[in-house]
């Protein structure tokens, strides 16, 4: 992989000096300028759609885009362990009227889910085992994956079946995925583990 990057950078040096060179001589060597942008997106090579679904080929190939990810997320993303998740903002603990009519219940979820989405960053970066259940809240409706064998990234999906789909074409072993019964939860999930909310996917047929 960094091979890969070491080789990307190279050539996108290379079309930039010749860039520069081509149009320096068209202007008569007078002036500085960076590159032709479309000649240096050239030499990097496509980029990954965020809407593709990021895994192996031959799992990839199986899910279509259904809702493209969410606004990156604002603020510190560095994970202190020795913190924990810390207090729940107060944007997002008002969140809890959109997930239960009794207050109070609303905001235990939320910070249920916030707190979830802060150790399972934690489980993400140092690889570890899975800290909290899966099953955040019944019935689970959405589900969000952070890590799984031949996972290239973040995903969810809006439906238990499609999850179990998932799973059933993954290999077992090093998964960290949680599910919600509203999806209200799994955005503030998102906000305890500082990412943006990831695209949902359903089988391609």
């Amino acid at each position: 992989m960094i091979r890969d990057l070491i080789c990307r950078l190279e050539r996108l040096e290379r079309a930039q000096t010749q860039a520069e060179s081509e149009l320096a001589q068209q202007k008569g060597g007078k002036g500085y300028t960076r590159g032709d942008p479309r000649q240096r997106a050239a030499a990097v090579g496509p980029l990954t759609s965020q809407t593709v679904f990021p895994a192996i080929s031959q799992v990839s190939k199986l899910w279509t885009c259904v809702e493209e990810v969410g606004p990156d997320f604002l603020g510190d993303q560095s994970v202190r362990v020795e913190d924990g998740p810390g207090p729940v903002p107060a944007l997002v603990e008002d969140q809890a009227d959109f997930i239960c009519s009794d207050q109070r219940e609303g905001i235990q979820r939320v910070q249920l889910a916030f707190a979830t989405g802060f150790w399972a960053r934690v489980a993400l970066e140092v690889f570890s085992e899975q800290i909290s259940d899966q099953v955040i809240s019944s019935p689970a409706k959405h589900f969000i994956v952070l890590r799984a064998c031949g996972l290239g990234g973040s995903v969810r999906f809006v439906s238990e079946e499609d999850f179990s789909r998932f799973l059933d074409q993954t290999v077992k072993g090093g998964l960290l995925a949680h599910g919600f019964a509203m999806q209200t939860e799994l955005e503030v999930f998102c906000q305890g583990a500082k990412i943006a909310v990831p695209p949902a996917f359903k089988p391609a047929c």
